[in-house]
């Protein structure tokens, strides 16, 4: 799935690409596992101008004139597109001579959705080892759940939680609400760090190939893990995996480095 990095890379090229932009159609493809995007989602977007192209966690939200938005989540597969064609289209955009298609292998993506609670933006300053802290000290949940649950930090996913528990240190099987104040600073700087790495390079293409950026460039990112998807970590040490998935997935770390 799509986390912050990749969402982010793809903002920054719609924003800098259809800033200004009218739309003046748009056409609705097969749809996802969920509904169609609602009607009141989509009235009154032909004829609005893109005034910009905002994030919050894993969503895309198309800033629009009169105070209108359509916000877009890529589910687990879905690519936006500059030009038109290709399979699986979900959702396409017409402004002018541009072309944004969303296109959905996996049918999970959503347009027209709402935003649910979401927590905070870990690239933003008021996220630090205090507000991680306060928000962790009562989860006995394990501290990678709690890093991918949406509500205390939005834009988390596998990839990246994985990497920043490797920097800072911590197993992923450790209980959320047993990180001290120090934990919780070391563990907040290392998100910062490898989220920004991870923007810088474009995000993650893995070898499935299913995210690239509205341009079809691939990131880079998966060339710098220290620990996801791979067997022996950048340290040099062999990588162990948890017991258990932890949300859903194979948790892999450092026994060496990761206490």
């Amino acid at each position: 799935m799509p986390e912050l990095p990749e969402v982010e890379t793809v903002r920054r090229v719609l924003e800098e690409r259809l800033k200004g932009s009218t739309i003046t159609a748009y056409e609705l493809g097969r749809p996802t596992f969920y509904r169609r995007p609602p009607k009141a989602a989509l009235a009154g977007l032909v004829g609005s101008t893109v005034e910009g192209v905002r994030r919050r966690g894993k969503y895309l939200i198309l800033l629009l004139s009169g105070g209108k938005s359509l916000t877009l989540h890529l589910g687990m597969s879905g690519r936006v597109c500059l030009g038109g064609g290709g399979a699986h289209l979900r959702f396409r955009l017409v402004l002018g001579d541009a072309v944004v298609c969303f296109h959905d292998a996996r049918r999970f993506g959503r347009v027209g959705c709402k935003l649910p609670r979401l927590g905070c933006e870990p690239l933003e300053p008021e996220f630090n080892g205090p507000s991680l802290f306060r928000a962790l000290r009562a989860r006995r949940a394990p501290i990678k759940a709690a890093l991918m649950d949406q509500g205390i930090v939005a834009g988390l996913g596998n990839i990246y939680a994985t990497e920043a528990l490797f920097a800072a240190g911590l197993r992923p099987g450790r209980a959320a609400g047993s990180l001290s104040g120090a934990d919780c600073a070391r563990l907040a700087g290392a998100i910062k760090k490898v989220l920004s790495s991870a923007v810088a390079l474009g995000g993650s293409t893995l070898a499935d190939e299913a995210y690239r950026d509205p341009l079809g460039r691939a990131g880079g990112f998966q060339e710098r893990t220290c620990v996801y998807g791979r067997t022996r970590g950048r340290c040099g040490h062999a990588l162990k995996a948890t017991r258990r998935p932890i949300a859903g997935r194979t948790s892999l770390y450092c026994p060496v480095c990761q206490r």
